[in-house]
């Protein structure tokens, strides 16, 4: 009788395990930018995921530096991309799973609860065709189950994404076609760009 039961006790056990395995989160990107940030309390794996692509920031000087994820534990901000081709706004399903290694020198800050903004925190957000983490609005509340920035000194107008940095030529064009504006690093829209760096609908562009 025993054996019975601790046979029957594994397989119950069996079972629990594959509904584990077969658990997933929902991450929702509203805004036609296509992108959106993200925390979740449960550890993730976003390898398998189609259309979807998970980033860390590990820098803010000048530009919010992107480095691509795919397993994260627990509590960890992400920005989140989706397909290009997507229509907005697009839900995604992302799998469960037990544990992640730790990821370090991500800046994002997780807001596992609502999370009221303050001095030195940016948002990301979509204005004017541009992409970018911009300076929160004082007493802003972060809703729960996104992620954020904090910079404590010399905080720019707006922190675009290094996407990609690319001649200006074709950008322009695109730009153009797209109504998209362009500023330099300090925020400021330019009409006639000059050799040096810029931000063009929220990428990084190098004037040769």
């Amino acid at each position: 009788m025993k054996k019975v039961f601790t046979l029957l006790t594994l397989a119950l056990l069996s079972i629990g395990s594959a509904w584990a395995d077969d658990e997933t989160v929902t991450a929702t990107i509203n805004s036609e930018c296509g992108y959106a940030t993200f925390c979740s309390d449960k550890a993730l794996d976003f390898s398998a995921v189609e259309g979807l692509t998970a980033y860390i920031v590990t820098s803010t000087a000048f530009v919010a530096q992107l480095k691509k994820v795919t397993k994260v534990p627990a509590g960890t901000g992400l920005v989140l991309e989706g397909d290009e081709e997507a229509t907005y706004p697009k839900t995604y399903e992302i799998p469960v799973i037990a544990t992640a290694d730790a990821i370090e020198g991500n800046l994002l800050k997780a807001a596992m609860t609502e999370t009221t903004a303050g001095e030195g925190d940016y948002v990301l957000a979509y204005k004017s065709n541009v992409r970018a983490f911009f300076p929160a609005e004082e007493d802003l509340t972060i809703p729960a189950g996104k992620a954020y920035l904090h910079i404590d000194s010399g905080a720019p107008a707006f922190l675009p994404f290094d996407a990609e940095t690319t001649g200006i030529s074709a950008t322009l064009k695109n730009s153009e076609k797209a109504n998209k504006e362009i500023f330099n690093l300090a925020g400021q829209r330019v009409s006639q760009p000059t050799k040096g760096l810029y931000i063009v609908g929220g990428r990084k562009v190098v004037v040769k």
